[in-house]
């Protein structure tokens, strides 16, 4: 038995899209999330149209297309919340 709650039973309010980032963010280790995290937007264009692919290709034809249109900035936006590096004093 796992020690990480279901994110179902956490998440039921979320749309399918907002579901999908917090699987995705869970799955990340670390280091990739505070990577992404610190990515200037110009390197997360890029990620957003390879991710856009591949999520169009995992998903059901009949799902809605501007719900998944923007999930890597909003992946990339909770990332930034609370993986972001700081300084510290």
């Amino acid at each position: 038995m796992s020690d990480k709650p279901d994110l179902k039973d956490i998440n039921n309010n979320l749309s399918p899209a907002d579901e999908i980032i917090e699987e995705i963010i869970s799955e990340l280790p670390l280091k990739e999330r505070v990577a992404i995290a610190n990515m200037n937007k110009e390197d997360i264009e890029i990620l957003k149209n390879i991710f856009n692919k591949h999520v169009r290709g995992k998903t059901d034809t009949e799902a809605n297309d501007s719900e998944y249109t923007n999930m890597m900035n909003n992946l990339w936006s909770k990332l930034q919340k609370t993986h972001r590096l700081r300084v510290v004093q």
